[in-house]
């Protein structure tokens, strides 16, 4: 019974009592501490990314929502992120693999053209790319190019199906690299099973030289398409065709370029949320102009100030060369910040940096 009696007293000690509150001149002021429950954001156990609130429901449901203030934040994290991160050694690391693959990736796309066309009609299109690239490293390329289209022409074979999937699997070397890139740009980590990321690394190596195949036809086929009009005696404004034949290579290759980084940013990364082209586009269209502005810098750069075959020597084609892959790897892992903080922006959420 005594027993009893204490822990009840012991319990009501324990309520909380409404006490009247007097202050004298030299009393303390008594102290309350007040807990709040945490508000710290907390992340998704089920994401693999570092991304708060993976389940929060977007607060815009397309890029074209977003206004000219929201694009001003959504500018000024990229900007954050691009100079806080390792964006700058991750793009070397790219350049590195990209220079290592890309002579595999030249014999792969000579391969798989000849077997459809003309090898012959390669080389004159190579020709939008000599203002793109510094004038050694597109002399190296041409006469690579050139080499290869002076080789007899192959048909569809054992050993060439072979030689080319050893070629593409050297190329993928570089899009392995890619992705990895893309996963630190979008704070995710890369926990796909080996020969998943080692397939989906060669696919895309596969339909990105497809793709440039494609790209290539057409600009071969493009004069002929031209003259359509005359052979159907169809009227045309004066000066239209000249005008068309002028830029419809270099509007070919920004819409292969364009379409390819889209792909790439939406299949590259390690991502659990279904991503859908329209999050995916703005960047790609970003990173393709960006890319052609800084490829004629450089080349200018490379052209009339820097000069690496005095200093690099015999070396100085392949440094060149390196270095606008550096430069390029750059400019695409900005189209990728890009995209994940416009993403995660229309999410509500705040990004937060993968510990690499």
């Amino acid at each position: 019974m005594p027993l009893l009696f204490w822990c009840a007293a012991t319990s009501l000690s324990l309520v909380p009592q409404k006490v009247p509150l007097t202050l004298t001149k030299d009393a303390p002021i008594p102290m309350q501490v007040i807990c709040q429950p945490d508000t710290r954001p907390s992340v998704h156990p089920d994401s693999h990314s570092h991304t708060i609130h993976e389940n929060v429901q977007p607060n815009f449901s397309r890029p074209s929502e977003l206004g000219r203030k929201d694009w001003k934040i959504i500018l000024q994290r990229t900007v954050k992120s691009l100079i806080s991160g390792p964006t700058t050694l991750v793009a070397a690391g790219c350049a590195f693999y990209t220079t290592l693959s890309l002579f595999p990736a030249i014999s792969s796309l000579i391969s798989i053209y000849g077997l459809a066309f003309d090898v012959q009609t390669v080389a004159p299109q190579m020709e939008v790319l000599r203002n793109l690239l510094p004038p050694n490293a597109f002399t190296l390329l041409y006469d690579r190019v050139q080499t290869l289209v002076a080789e007899p022409p192959s048909s569809l074979t054992f050993n060439l199906i072979i030689s080319v999937s050893v070629a593409l699997w050297s190329a993928s070397a570089a899009t392995r690299s890619i992705i990895s890139a893309l996963n630190i740009a979008y704070n995710t980590r890369e926990n796909r099973n080996f020969f998943i990321f080692q397939i989906t690394a060669f696919a895309l190596t596969l339909c990105g030289i497809l793709g440039a195949v494609l790209t290539l036809a057409l600009m071969v086929a493009m004069p002929l398409l031209l003259n359509l009009p005359a052979l159907l005696h169809i009227p045309t404004p004066p000066g239209s065709i000249e005008f068309m034949a002028r830029w419809s290579g270099p509007v070919v290759m920004f819409t292969f370029e364009t379409l390819a980084l889209s792909a790439l940013y939406r299949f590259g990364p390690n991502r659990h949320i279904s991503t859908q082209w329209r999050w995916v586009l703005p960047g790609a269209v970003c990173s393709t102009l960006t890319w052609i502005a800084a490829s004629l810098g450089f080349s200018y750069y490379v052209a009339h100030i820097a000069s690496y075959s005095a200093t690099y020597g015999p070396l100085g084609a392949f440094i060149a060369i390196m270095m606008w892959f550096f430069v390029t790897a750059w400019v695409v892992l900005m189209g990728a910040e890009l995209n994940a903080e416009m993403e995660s922006y229309a999410r509500g959420i705040t990004r937060q940096p993968l510990e690499v």
